[in-house]
C-alpha cells in the first residue's frame, strides 16, 4: 500500500503511535513528541505502509537488510519478504547459549543496509553497523522510518554511512493539533 509521507504520518497519529507531550527518549534527550514505531508495527496496514516506504529507500545493490532487536525486527522481516532481500537481526547483547553471538543471519562479504525504526543520535544504528562490520559485512546505508534530526545523520556520515528516512521531525510536528 503506497502512501505519501503526510498520509503515513497521519496513520501514525491515528493508531496512537504518535503522541505529543513531554517524553524522555532512549538517548536521554527530552522531546515534545514521541513516535512509537513498535506500537505502529502491530497494525498491519501501518506496517505495510511503513515497509513499502522503506523499500523505496533501499539501494538497488542491497544484499541484506539488518536491524537491531526489538523495534526493527518487524520492519526487516516484512521488508525482506517484500523485496526478496535476505535479513539479519542484531541482538542487543551476546547470548551465552546456543550459537551465541550478536548477529543472526549471514552478512559476510555482503552489502548490508541497516534498518531501524527511529534515529535520534544514531547510537543504535552505529552499534548495529559495528556488529555487522565485525562479521564481515559492508554498511554504506541506513534507513529509518523517522529521523528526529538530532545528530544521527552527521554521526552516521562520519562512519561512512548515508542515512535515509521516510519521515522527519518536521513531518510529525506538523500534525500537532
Amino acid at each position: 500500500m503506497m502512501v505519501d509521507r503526510e498520509e503515513l504520518a497521519r496513520m501514525l497519529l491515528d493508531v496512537g503511535a504518535l503522541k505529543f507531550g513531554r517524553f524522555e527518549l532512549s538517548s536521554g534527550k527530552v522531546s515534545d513528541y514521541y513516535v512509537d514505531v513498535k506500537e505502529a508495527s502491530t497494525h498491519p496496514e501501518v506496517l505495510d505502509a511503513m515497509t513499502d516506504a522503506l523499500a523505496g529507500l533501499l539501494p538497488g545493490d542491497a544484499e541484506v537488510v539488518a536491524g537491531p532487536e526489538l523495534g526493527a525486527v518487524p520492519l526487516v522481516a516484512v521488508l525482506s519478504v517484500k523485496t526478496g532481500v535476505p535479513m539479519a537481526i542484531v541482538r542487543k547483547e551476546e547470548k551465552g547459549y546456543g550459537t551465541g553471538g550478536r548477529l543472526i543471519g549471514d552478512v559476510e562479504g555482503r552489502n548490508v543496509v541497516v534498518v531501524d525504526d527511529v534515529a535520534t543520535t544514531g547510537g543504535s544504528l552505529l552499534e548495529a553497523a559495528e556488529v555487522v562490520r565485525g562479521e564481515g559485512g559492508e554498511v554504506r546505508t541506513a534507513i529509518v522510518v523517522v529521523d528526529r534530526r538530532e545528530g544521527a545523520e552527521e554521526a552516521l556520515k562520519e562512519a561512512g554511512i548515508e542515512l535515509r528516512s521516510v519521515l522527519t521531525a518536521d513531518d510529525l510536528r506538523g500534525l500537532r493539533e
